[in-house]
């Protein structure tokens, strides 16, 4: 009897300690999995899409006349989509989603529960301690990264003309022959 409470409360202890983060991130799998699967046999609603348009610089890209079917999911604010269908423009992405209220739901629930576990106070007012920051990045960080392709004719650029020796032979000797095919 003492070894069957003991293995109970070692049960419930190994639960709080990791168990329920692992229970929660393996229900938010199966409701991605889920949406997934209807929105791969086109059993969401046409009417329910939202369009998400993305301003981005992409001159070297052809433009997409319609919509092409892709999958994936996006997570805004504190809202979920599956993405449905994608568009390129030269300047725009436009994306197509589905809402996720289950997975929305789920995520929502796990934050207000580490709030609740973690002692964090829900009324920000009261505790907010931190200054106010100014400049570019006050409100949002996000870099963007900028390739650009060089188009050479027919001659390399300046200093390209470097030319690098290897000091040791590029083939490994080996010990003997190789075995024959049989065929």
């Amino acid at each position: 009897m003492k070894r069957l409470f003991a293995i109970f409360l070692l049960v419930i202890h190994f639960f709080n300690w990791g168990g329920y983060m692992l229970l929660q991130n393996y229900m938010v799998e199966r409701a991605d999995r889920h949406m997934n699967d209807l929105i791969s046999h086109n059993l969401y609603n046409p009417n329910a899409l939202i369009e998400l348009k993305v301003k981005q610089n992409l001159p070297g890209i052809s433009e997409w006349a319609d919509y092409k079917n892709v999958s994936g999911s996006i997570q805004l604010k504190n809202a979920c989509y599956n993405y449905v269908k994608l568009k390129f423009t030269r300047d725009t992405l436009y994306v197509m989603c589905v809402p996720n209220y289950e997975k929305t739901k789920l995520i929502d629930n796990n934050v207000i529960y580490a709030k609740q576990i973690n002692d964090i106070p829900t009324n920000k007012k009261a505790n907010d301690t931190t200054a106010k920051k100014g400049g570019a990045d006050s409100k949002y960080d996000h870099p963007q990264l900028v390739i650009s392709f060089l188009w050479f004719e027919s001659f390399p650029p300046q200093g390209a003309a470097k030319v690098y020796t290897l000091n040791a032979p590029p083939f490994i000797p080996v010990p003997g022959q190789p075995p024959q095919v049989i065929g």
